[in-house]
């Protein structure tokens, strides 16, 4: 894709490339170079890592290995699902890249680096800019996918707090899992960093004590116990552990999941 106004000559031409994350790509291999300089160029200069700490090995298991299982589908996006690094070049130059996921709903944004040569092209914001451009353009053939996520939002960080710049934006309330407004949670993590943001919705911690009993133990060899067994059996002295667990996975997931017991 080339960007440029019909009837003009432009001074520079920028032009953007959806890459596969896949080390075995052809397109990615080509570029892999490029992409991990201008990475090592941009943790060294804005986050300071010392020279010595950015490799290859690094760099690939932080961004470029991806759980994800790249996937076409008849109804999905043209380019699939799976994880994606959105180049940008201007007059050739790589000058940023956008590491994403696109997933059946949304598309989710994992990281972004950028050339710090360039800070009068407000590239952090840009790329943010065009990836939700990407996400409108995706949803005209893959409707449900509609969402944009940003990832975590910290008050108090900011290298962080810059998220909430773009509206509407919501934050997922910690104890119900509702989407609220970023206008209202804003006055509560300024009091504490963690806080309940959903005022209406339910708990999610309140039944705690049934909930412990109902969760999943792999006690190993195939065998696995609910915990209102396997914590008689062990005097409950897992409880501190398991009722952390189920605190923090909510009733969306925790009998969805096993603890190991190792």
């Amino acid at each position: 894709m080339v960007d440029s106004f019909p009837g003009q000559v432009p001074m520079h031409r920028l032009k953007l490339r959806l890459v596969e994350s896949n080390p075995k790509d052809p397109e990615f291999k080509a570029t892999q170079s490029k992409s991990f300089a201008l990475y090592k160029k941009y943790q060294e200069r804005i986050h300071h890592d010392p020279p010595g700490k950015c490799t290859v090995k690094g760099w690939k298991d932080f961004l470029v290995t991806s759980p994800l299982i790249h996937e076409r589908t008849s109804a999905g996006p043209e380019q699939g699902y799976g994880s994606f690094h959105q180049q940008y070049y201007l007059d050739d130059e790589l000058i940023a890249v956008g590491v994403i996921d696109i997933l059946p709903h949304c598309v989710s944004s994992v990281y972004v680096y950028y050339d710090p040569d360039l800070p009068h092209l407000s590239l952090g914001t840009y790329t943010a800019l065009r990836e939700i451009l990407i996400t409108r353009q995706l949803s005209v053939r893959t409707p449900a996918l509609h969402y944009y996520y940003m990832g975590f939002y910290i008050q108090s960080c900011q290298k962080m707090k810059y998220k909430g710049n773009y509206a509407p934006s919501f934050l997922v309330c910690p104890e119900t899992y509702a989407w609220v407004p970023i206008e209202e949670c804003r006055p509560k993590l300024d009091v504490t960093a963690y806080s309940r943001l959903d005022t209406n919705g339910e708990c999610r911690g309140e039944d705690i004590d049934e909930s412990m009993g109902k969760v999943s133990i792999f006690i190993g060899r195939g065998q696995v116990l609910p915990y209102e067994v396997f914590g008689g059996l062990t005097k409950h002295k897992h409880d501190n552990v398991v009722r952390e667990y189920v605190t923090l996975a909510g009733k969306a997931a925790e009998n969805m999941m096993l603890i190991l017991q190792t």
